[in-house]
């Protein structure tokens, strides 16, 4: 086999968990059987490498859980769990700049952990709606915990905090078939920097 070694390019996404594990996801709030994989696909497209981000949620309750929604994550205990799993990505990610690589955050909208435009929120939100298809999830504009902490990380060090994208699929009629389609478009604006 012929030895080829190439420079990278240095692109490189921080793409939230459930992107590329929808098993992470509370019970029935998966979109895809696994991975988001219209998403993978504008990234390899472009040549990002992929840095899976913690899932906070899963290490925080488990999977065996409901939709929850940033009132009900944003605890002191919380807070201090995305805090250590943020200071934890950023310490791997340190270095990045030094050697040129330009980072980008994909996030999930909707999320009260990984949301970057926009985080479910509700001081009445118990759990799970009674029907799914017509009362949705609460989402309001906001970034997620784990989101919230990442910037703080990066910003206590120096660091740029990294274009961030929000991947809307926990936002209640959302066209799964569109999705892809606008994220290629944020995407192709910020790319005129990379």
């Amino acid at each position: 086999m012929k030895d080829v070694r190439i420079k990278p390019n240095g692109r490189v996404a921080l793409i939230a968990h459930c992107l590329l594990n929808q098993n992470s996801k509370p019970y029935m709030r998966a979109r895809f059987p696994g991975a988001v994989w219209d998403i993978l696909e504008v990234l390899r497209v472009h040549d990002f490498a992929l840095f899976q981000l913690p899932c906070p949620e899963v290490a925080f309750t488990g999977l065996n859980r409901f939709s929850a929604v940033i009132d009900q994550y944003d605890t002191p205990k919380y807070r201090q769990h995305c805090s250590e799993l943020a200071r934890m990505v950023v310490d791997q990610l340190q270095q990045y700049p030094s050697y040129e690589y330009k980072l980008l955050l994909v996030g999930l909208d909707g999320s009260p952990s990984c949301g970057v435009d926009l985080t479910g929120t509700s001081k009445e939100w118990r759990g799970h709606p009674t029907n799914i298809e017509t009362e949705g999830y609460p989402v309001q504009p906001g970034r997620g915990v784990l989101v919230q902490e990442l910037q703080a990380q990066f910003e206590a060090r120096g660091m740029q905090f990294p274009p961030a994208f929000g991947v809307g699929l926990d936002v209640h009629g959302v066209e799964l078939d569109k999705v892809s389609a606008a994220f290629e478009d944020q995407l192709q604006a910020a790319l005129k920097d990379f």
